[in-house]
């Protein structure tokens, strides 16, 4: 590594000089402190503090987020204790070879206050929970069952076949079947 030559000013100068020689008070040596000057060598360019800033800051960021996503189930369970949930209605999605099958639990739900689209890659349920309680009063100790308007839309991992989808309601338990759409292919004829 090549030495830089300091080129130093006259105030410079006359500080290291004073620096050199002692200041005598009543007898007593008082040293004259060192300013510290920095020289290019020592100095860290300011990129390089701004760039480990963002990669301590990003990789707060990124713990913050997973331990989000670690404690997401505990929060959800946590805060079903405290809320109750009327809009989202709980479903299991299979795929079989043929199929998509999508069950979805709809207790004390009449067949006709259920409806449901399809298209070619989703799938919505909405259902009416009638209030059928038969106490009126404000006294209740514990209330946790819905009433009301729910619905649950979701998307399908493959195309399907709307036409030949077919849906059972059985004690309280939607099944829906839907039969998958076959990849089409086309062999291209080259001229």
């Amino acid at each position: 590594m090549v030495e830089k030559k300091e080129i130093k000013t006259k105030k410079e100068l006359e500080m290291e000089a004073a620096e050199k020689k002692a200041i005598q008070t009543e007898g007593e040596e008082i040293p004259v402190e060192k300013e510290h000057i920095t020289t290019e060598t020592e100095e860290t360019p300011i990129e390089t503090k701004l760039e480990k800033g963002r990669s301590t800051a990003q990789k707060i960021f990124e713990d913050m987020i997973n331990t989000f996503r670690d404690k997401q189930g505990d929060f959800e369970k946590a805060m079903s204790e405290y809320s109750v949930s009327t809009s989202k209605l709980s479903m299991d999605m299979v795929e079989t070879d043929n199929d998509i099958i999508v069950k979805t639990d709809l207790p004390g739900v009449k067949k006709e206050d259920i409806v449901i689209d399809l298209t070619e890659d989703s799938l919505e349920i909405m259902a009416i929970f009638e209030d059928e309680s038969e106490f009126k009063s404000d006294n209740f100790i514990k209330k946790e069952r819905r009433y009301g308007e729910a619905k649950r839309a979701i998307t399908l991992p493959k195309m399907v076949k709307i036409d030949e989808a077919s849906a059972k309601f059985d004690n309280g338990v939607l099944t829906v079947v839907i039969p998958k759409e076959e990849k089409k292919r086309h062999t291209l004829k080259v001229d």
